[in-house]
């Protein structure tokens, strides 16, 4: 799944419908809404309003990358097996003082179409 809603650069793991961990079947979901506007902040607490369930700490267990300090863009692949993605920053928000000055994300994904069943 691919969102670009929140101002911000975040990778879940699969997920069910639930919103559990399921690593065979579950969705990865991608959050790359880093162009145009002022960044968001990643929030991994208090988060009711993220987890259909209501858990407070979906964020915290279920993000597996996240930044809220770099614009850029995100490359992604798809295939018959699966996907590659890849987050490249181009450009480190001002109001950011501290931290790296440039921020990737890479790796692959299976699909679960009856290929890999």
């Amino acid at each position: 799944m691919l969102n670009g809603h929140d101002h911000l650069y975040a990778r879940y793991r699969p997920l069910d419908p639930s919103g559990n961990y399921d690593p065979k079947k579950g969705i990865r979901e991608f959050i790359v809404g880093t162009g145009g506007e002022t960044l968001d902040t990643v929030v991994t607490t208090n988060t009711t309003t993220a987890d259909p369930s209501g858990n407070p700490n979906f964020n915290a267990e279920n993000l597996e990358a996240a930044s809220g300090e770099f614009w850029g863009v995100m490359g992604l692949t798809l295939n018959q097996n699966g996907y590659a993605w890849d987050f490249e920053s181009a450009l480190k928000d001002p109001a950011q003082t501290t931290g790296p000055a440039s921020y990737s994300d890479k790796g692959v994904g299976t699909c679960h179409g009856p290929v890999n069943r």
